[in-house]
């Protein structure tokens, strides 16, 4: 999970009646781009390894995804791209910590981590939404808040193996959770901003102001070209000889991919949906990074990602029915 890229999930999503067919196909999609975001993580963290600093990672992953986003919208809606001067500073503070500082985050998190875990506490960011509306927006979330930390706090405890003195990188323990914080801002922020703007144009300049940042950030005449030419080994050097540059044009492309596919597939299956299915992405993650990284998690680890993501579905579920007797009472 680049930093997992959830769209809106937060946005009652107004599903119109749609045939079994159009909900299977629906989260058929979803799942296909959890897949892809899963992705993000292991193609990141071998970026990583072949010398590129989360920093690099994170610029060249902006700058693309950017430019594709900018050249679909000019095909397919380029009258969306306008900008109030009003809306000028929001675009600033979500490009900034939306796909400046969330994707950075989670890219020390898999440095330091096993992308697994990495994407298992990115997947803590609903349950902090879940406190804030119970907490900051005083709305009725209901008592399964409860039960969702405690099945979040429960999984964690087995996912670091507390018992035998914490197995976790403490460094990656702690980027993790800054990550799933970053996330859970990104969600409230893009709620807010969803109801500005369509989706893919905020996601654009959500890209744009990143890219600009890490450009001052990171100057380009800093970045070390050469290391792109250079070749890097994957799925535990089965595949040898593959140019770098190979996987910073895939982690490009499965990032603004399953960001079109989230979309389509919302208009099927609705957000409460969607968010759920979106759990499956740290398993996939998992698998990519066995099979990409040679990465294994111990049964009990596995044991407790299952009893966290059960945590996260149940928050996910207590903060949709949170916005709908909000907006009922509205």
């Amino acid at each position: 999970m680049s930093a997992p890229d959830p769209i809106e999930p937060l946005t009652p999503t107004v599903v119109a009646f749609t045939s079994t067919r159009d909900q299977v196909i629906g989260a058929v999609m979803y799942l296909v781009a959890a897949f892809l975001f899963a992705i993000n993580g292991s193609v990141a963290k071998a970026q990583i390894e072949a010398g590129l600093t989360p920093a690099q990672v994170t610029e060249t992953r902006t700058i693309g995804c950017a430019v594709l986003l900018l050249v679909f919208i000019l095909i397919r809606n380029p009258s969306s791209l306008r900008v109030r001067r009003s809306e000028i500073p929001f675009l600033l503070l979500f490009g900034v910590l939306a796909y400046g500082v969330t994707p950075y985050v989670y890219f020390v998190t898999v440095s330091y981590l096993p992308v697994a875990i990495a994407a298992l506490l990115a997947f803590l960011a609903p349950v902090l939404v879940a406190l804030w509306l119970r907490f900051v927006k005083k709305e009725p979330v209901g008592g399964s808040i409860w039960i969702a930390l405690a099945l979040v706090i429960g999984g964690l405890v087995l996912v670091s193996q507390a018992w035998a003195g914490w197995t976790l990188n403490p460094l990656g323990l702690l980027f993790g959770l800054i990550t799933a914080a970053a996330l859970a801002a990104y969600l409230i922020l893009g709620e807010t901003g969803a109801k500005r703007r369509d989706v893919m144009s905020l996601a654009f300049y959500g890209f744009a102001v990143a890219t600009v940042t890490w450009s001052v950030l990171a100057p380009w005449w800093n970045f070390p070209w050469a290391i792109l030419s250079e070749t890097t080994s994957i799925f535990d050097g089965q595949i040898t000889g593959l140019p770098v540059w190979v996987l910073v044009i895939v982690m490009i492309g499965v990032s603004v991919v399953p960001f079109v596919l989230v979309l389509m597939s919302l208009q099927r299956i609705g957000a409460q949906r969607g968010g759920i299915l979106g759990t499956t992405e740290p398993i996939w993650a998992a698998l990519i990074a066995f099979a990409m990284l040679g990465e294994v998690l111990t049964p009990v680890q596995g044991l407790g990602g299952l009893v966290v993501l059960a945590g996260v579905i149940v928050a996910e579920i207590a903060s949709q029915r949170a916005h709908r007797a909000g907006a009922l009472t509205r």
